[in-house]
């Protein structure tokens, strides 16, 4: 099993007084697609401390190119576009946006009241652009009810948050990142059943350059600002590595971490081996085993060989013989040609 890297120092975080003292105290998910992002999100959920939004909101990748140089007003409807929409979202009556999540609901919670809540919250503080984020989050909060005085922080999962640590800490100086690692070769049987269509030296890449990204993010901010979680650690001492997960995000423990919900609501889990979610399992662990080919776990393990080693996972399958070492080899010479004609294949 891979090191945690998780403090066990308790923070001494204490409740925010108003939703302008919580909106700089940030928990930001990080990591690469499938490697238990949405788990992690799933069980902080309905904790009393925290204000979890519930859906990715993409805001460095979406959001912040297109608003960069418009004006409050169109800003605003921008947020109502790609950032508060979900509160649209009726699986009974779907709208365009809901077409890949048609089991989501959110009726509960009404839009315009969500719109309104972002509005006067942008209009008391708007110093930089991640306080639309914010805002937006924050609305939800205040809406659904979990923005209480009791909250301490709030929090957004998006992959590839990672790539954006030093801005993350340049507006939010308080805030926390919790990178999620997972075994790259159990991470791609599971990303690939969403994309067929990835290589696995595509994947490997891909991989390394998220996981890196966390490693080097821990080295220049420190531990305390930047935690590198193990999924298998998660999984498979889900109450100690939780435990340990409170303290550093600064809220008590509670029972309702060992409870995954999405918006309260009882998560069903987005496995792609179509398992209904029942409890934390351990059963994902070295999957791959049975799904990957010798040279496809091989041509991962020598493409993200840093990054493996700097996550403490073995490389076994390379281990297996020269045939397999040969071959992987070969492949990961051959793939900036053949990275070429994948890019236009998939473009």
């Amino acid at each position: 099993m891979p090191p945690t890297n998780v403090s066990s120092t308790s923070s001494t975080t204490e409740p925010a007084e108003n939703l302008a003292e919580l909106r700089d105290r940030p928990v930001f998910i990080c990591g690469h697609p499938k490697s238990g992002t949405s788990l992690v999100r799933a069980l902080l959920d309905s904790h009393p401390q925290l204000v979890v939004y519930p859906e990715e909101s993409l805001f460095f990748r979406r959001y912040l190119p297109r608003s960069t140089g418009m004006d409050l007003e169109s800003r605003l409807d921008l947020a109502d576009r790609t950032l508060i929409h979900i509160f649209r979202w009726n699986k009974d009556k779907p709208v365009p946006d809901q077409q890949d999540f048609p089991g989501r609901d959110y009726s509960a919670l009404p839009f315009e009241a969500v719109r309104g809540a972002l509005r006067r919250l942008i209009a008391a503080q708007d110093r930089h652009p991640g306080d639309m984020l914010s805002a937006a989050v924050l609305a939800y909060g205040e809406v659904s009810g979990e923005a209480g005085p009791g909250a301490r922080a709030w929090v957004e999962k998006s992959p590839y948050n990672e790539y954006y640590a030093a801005q993350i800490f340049a507006w939010w100086p308080g805030a926390r990142c919790v990178h999620i690692v997972r075994d790259p070769r159990d991470n791609f049987a599971s990303y690939r059943r969403k994309h067929p269509e990835w290589a696995p030296e595509f994947f490997a890449s891909n991989w390394s350059r998220s996981t890196q990204a966390g490693y080097e993010n821990q080295r220049r901010f420190g531990p305390e600002r930047y935690l590198i979680l193990s999924y298998e650690d998660l999984v498979q001492s889900p109450e100690e590595t939780l435990q340990r997960l409170a303290g550093y995000v600064g809220i008590d423990w509670d029972a309702a971490l060992s409870a995954p919900t999405r918006a309260g609501v009882q998560w069903q889990g987005n496995s792609m081996f179509a398992e209904r979610f029942k409890q934390v399992s351990d059963a994902p662990v070295g999957r791959w085993k049975g799904q990957l080919t010798p040279l496809e776990a091989g041509v991962i393990e020598l493409m993200a060989s840093r990054a493996l080693r700097s996550a403490g996972y073995e490389a076994e399958a390379l281990a297996e013989g020269n045939i397999v070492r040969l071959r992987a080899r070969l492949r990961a010479l051959a793939w900036p040609v053949r990275r070429r004609l994948f890019r236009k294949k998939t473009a």
